[in-house]
């Protein structure tokens, strides 16, 4: 990819984040999923979940930086629109191991990461979050040395780790958020909060666009909307259907020695 076209795309990007019509992210996990995504989409992200499982790996940096790179270029090479790539903990527990990441992840085409302060040493656990904003200020330091206006998603876990009650949780995502806008992050991303109300005070408290995943008890979109989420992910959900699919296609076949309209290339 030139240097003018990811530009363009990481300007699209960023003004995709609005309020009132919040950019909803149908996660992909492969070039073929990107490539039928984009069809009706404005933008591509990646799950890392769906990721590694499509590969063969556990969640959680597991899978070798070196595919994710490969799966990066191969992914924008096949998309003519903005992609964003999960970048989990940014491959390693420092500031500098982020930095190097986040380079070849930009090298690779994307113009958008999530980086993620609920993993440390392979471990589920809330990070210092100074240490976490100093990945960030490093990462946008990285960008900027490239010249791309790079989509720094920060995301903060601490009601995906059961940090406290609700309210605990909420006030410390919202004093996480602060300190990673201060640090250069565009986004917050809080998997695990789904109460509305919630929601709609977390989006008060933080300048932040407020990036909002698919889980069990999520509000509708457009309640979403309605309190100024400006990013919905649905995260590992397509992948998994998608596999259930299969398996119950593979099933259809299996059971009835029949080919089945599903497996008709033009049905």
């Amino acid at each position: 990819m030139d240097a003018k076209t990811q530009h363009q795309y990481a300007e699209t990007f960023h003004a995709l984040h609005r309020k009132g019509d919040p950019l909803v992210l149908f996660n992909a996990w492969d070039a073929a999923t990107a490539k039928a995504i984009a069809k009706t989409a404005p933008a591509i992200a990646t799950s890392s979940g769906a990721v590694a499982s499509a590969l063969g790996y556990a969640d959680g940096e597991n899978v070798p930086f070196d595919m994710v790179t490969g799966l990066v270029s191969r992914m924008t090479a096949a998309v003519s629109v903005p992609v964003s790539i999960d970048l989990e903990a940014g491959y390693g527990d420092t500031p500098e191991a982020a930095a190097r990441s986040a380079t070849e992840i930009l090298k690779a085409g994307a113009v958008g990461i999530n980086i993620e302060d609920g993993l440390s040493g392979g471990k589920r656990q809330l990070v210092n979050p100074e240490l976490h904003a100093a990945k960030i200020k490093a990462v946008r330091d990285a960008a900027k040395d490239l010249g791309v206006q790079l989509f720094i998603n920060a995301r903060t876990d601490p009601f995906l780790l059961k940090f406290g009650s609700p309210d605990e949780c909420m006030n410390e995502a919202a004093r996480r958020a602060k300190v990673y806008a201060e640090a250069g992050a565009d986004g917050i991303f809080v998997p695990g909060l789904t109460d509305l109300a919630l929601i709609e005070k977390f989006v008060q408290l933080t300048p932040l666009p407020v990036n909002i995943m698919v889980t069990q008890g999520v509000p509708a979109l457009p309640d979403l909307a309605r309190v100024g989420v400006r990013r919905v992910s649905l995260g590992p959900w397509p992948m998994l259907a998608a596999m259930r699919v299969i398996g119950q296609a593979a099933a259809a076949v299996a059971a009835t020695k029949q080919y089945g309209t599903f497996l008709q290339p033009d049905a």
